[in-house]
């Protein structure tokens, strides 16, 4: 890491956010300006592959930091995961009940759910309670725990280099 500076581990999740889109705009230019018409080189792509390498590495740097601050509280990261998940799944739950027409022969079918829709409702909003919960102590952890990261990540990216060689 070549100039270390702190920030909290909120800004780091963004961070590297923001460097995994750049990483992906670096892919991007890469596959479209790899092959061109000659003489008509937007940008040179061996510098391009360069720079993504160097973002690369510093990516996994800041992965594997966010990662070990991250350690005290991984069961509660996870714990949110699963409620989210449940969300989901619930959301997804078929809540049919009652007679309903089916098809083309108009064939009377009766639906029995062993959940109903205010059964579902209620859970849900359960759960998200908990979510909210276990959200606000993440976002108070993320909030005073700080993290080294390398400063040059937190300078504005330069433009990519052109194709002048």
């Amino acid at each position: 890491m070549a100039e270390p500076t702190q920030i909290n581990l909120s800004r780091a999740l963004k961070l590297k956010n923001r460097v995994v889109h750049r990483l992906s705009q670096f892919d991007t230019q890469i596959a479209t300006y790899n092959s061109v018409i000659e003489d008509n080189q937007e940008y040179d792509v061996r510098q391009l592959y360069k720079a993504r390498m160097v973002l690369a590495e510093q990516l996994v740097k800041l992965k594997v930091a966010i990662n070990a601050a991250n350690q005290p509280i991984q069961g509660l990261i996870f714990e949110l995961a699963e409620c989210k998940a449940l969300v989901a799944m619930l959301g997804k739950v078929n809540t049919r009940h009652g007679p309903s027409v089916e098809g083309f022969s108009g064939a009377r079918t009766n639906y029995v759910a062993q959940f109903r829709k205010p059964d579902i409702d209620t859970e849900v909003r359960r759960v998200e309670k908990e979510i909210d919960r276990l959200q606000d102590e993440l976002d108070r952890f993320n909030h005073r725990t700080l993290i080294a990261v390398d400063a040059s990540l937190l300078a504005e990216p330069d433009p990519p280099p052109d194709a002048t060689r």
